[in-house]
């Protein structure tokens, strides 16, 4: 190498060293910010977490679900992903660098060559406005698939929650099945003592009384359980105490609640995006064979061969296209097809929520009729009872029938309670559809 073009090289290599600093610096900036960013938002997880104890029931098992849940987390994690490229499809409007170096042994002699080069593109026909408007509605659409991933979690928590709810109205039940069959033991004990009532009916209920005892173990056994689901749900222990609020599953009719489900839903919204994505993609096949016009600056170091400027410039236009353009109206069918399929996707996933909501607020109504009519049958075996105890007393009823209408009694209440249960977890599954519990969940909707 000749000694004198060292001072040449150097320059060109500090050049392309500042040059490369200069446009890798953004993105160091932008992992440094995702890196405080990520710090906040640990910080904000434990602030909600001491939130959480001023919070009582459905609202903080929400907020644990959307705080906790790693489905939650990992949706998060991807959202990040298609942030980062907004950022990429954006660093298409910055000038480009690039070096070569080489070893040329040819007639002229044997020497080394390098250039440097920066190409800045001025004109792309509107590839570059449309990979940014792309990766901007991919980013969008992520974001309403997080929101998905929300909804169908506060649309199982609450489900779960509702169970929990439910089971501790059995419970209820239970306990007062076993008061009651606490009483008809001692009163029937007392008759056996004065001789009054036999040793077989006094054991019939007390087997009775056993059996209420059992099945309030079993009503145990199936609250543990559902606590444990609504637990891998929100990956924290929450207070299960509180009732769901009246007032918030007080839904309007059934039109309006279509309405509310179209607009709102996080499915629908989605699919509508995906939709916006792939037009992008259409428009992007469309263009893609456009030519790009672009000023470039070259500079040669190192060792040169004929005399001459070492630095040059001008316009370069440049084009590809393949297959002499059937390449690309090749691509671009496919990508109308795949249009054309989006678009049908929103419609099924339209009319997919509609069935989903009308089935559920049918069910709703549904269970609202049978609730009126288990509560008078209830109220019409209370009577009963109560006459059956008056008819055993006077002779004229056995004590197996009170017991069995005591057995009746309680199923009735159950059945109650398992109608109530069923019209809750309808109306909050409902309200999960329709967006209505986002805020309840802490979340914000989009």
């Amino acid at each position: 190498m000749n000694l004198q073009r060292r001072p040449h090289f150097c320059r060109a290599i500090l050049l392309f060293s500042l040059c490369t600093s200069i446009l890798l610096s953004p993105l160091f900036f932008r992992q440094r910010c995702y890196a405080d960013t990520q710090t906040l938002a640990e910080s904000d997880a434990l602030t909600v977490g001491a939130k959480e104890q001023a919070v009582v029931g459905l609202a903080a098992a929400l907020q644990a679900t959307m705080s906790y849940n790693p489905a939650i987390k990992g949706k998060r994690a991807e959202l990040n992903s298609y942030e980062a490229r907004i950022d990429g499809a954006k660093a298409g409007r910055y000038p480009s660098l690039s070096a070569q170096a080489n070893n040329v042994n040819n007639y002229l002699g044997q020497y080394e060559q390098g250039i440097v080069s920066i190409q800045q593109p001025l004109w792309a026909f509107g590839k570059i406005d449309n990979e940014i408007d792309r990766a901007e509605a991919n980013y969008h659409s992520e974001q309403l698939g997080l929101l998905q991933v929300q909804r169908q979690l506060i649309e199982n928590t609450a489900a779960a929650y509702a169970r929990i709810e439910g089971i501790e109205k059995r419970a209820t039940v239970a306990r007062l099945n076993i008061r009651e069959h606490e009483k008809l033991y001692n009163r029937i004990k007392r008759r056996e003592e004065g001789h009054m009532a036999s040793e077989a009916d006094m054991r019939l209920a007390y087997s009775r009384l056993i059996q209420a005892k059992t099945q309030l173990m079993r009503i145990g056994g199936e609250r543990d359980i559902a606590i444990s689901n609504l637990r891998l749900l929100t990956q924290a222990d929450v207070a299960v105490d509180a009732v769901v609020d009246k007032d918030l599953t007080e839904l309007p009719m059934i039109a309006e609640v279509e309405d509310r489900a179209i607009k709102n839903s996080a499915d629908v919204r989605y699919k509508k995006m995906r939709l916006d994505v792939v037009a992008y993609d259409v428009k992007r096949e469309k263009i893609a064979s456009l030519p790009t016009l672009s000023c470039r600056v070259d500079y040669e170091f190192l060792d040169k061969p004929e005399s001459g400027d070492r630095t040059s410039y001008g316009l370069v236009l440049e084009g590809n296209l393949e297959g002499m353009g059937f390449t690309t109206i090749s691509r671009v069918k496919g990508a109308t097809s795949r249009e054309i399929a989006a678009r049908e996707d929103v419609d099924l996933t339209t009319n997919d929520v509609l069935n989903r909501v009308r089935s559920l607020m049918l069910d709703r109504a549904m269970q609202s009729s049978l609730k009126n009519a288990q509560r008078e049958s209830v109220q019409i075996v209370e009577s009963t009872m109560a006459s059956f105890m008056r008819q055993y007393e006077s002779g004229r009823k056995s004590w197996i029938d009170v017991l069995n209408t005591q057995r009746e009694l309680t199923e009735l209440r159950y059945q109650l309670a398992q109608i109530e249960n069923d019209w809750l977890t309808s109306s909050l599954r409902v309200l999960a559809v329709t967006g209505e519990l986002d805020q309840l969940a802490g979340i914000e909707s989009l």
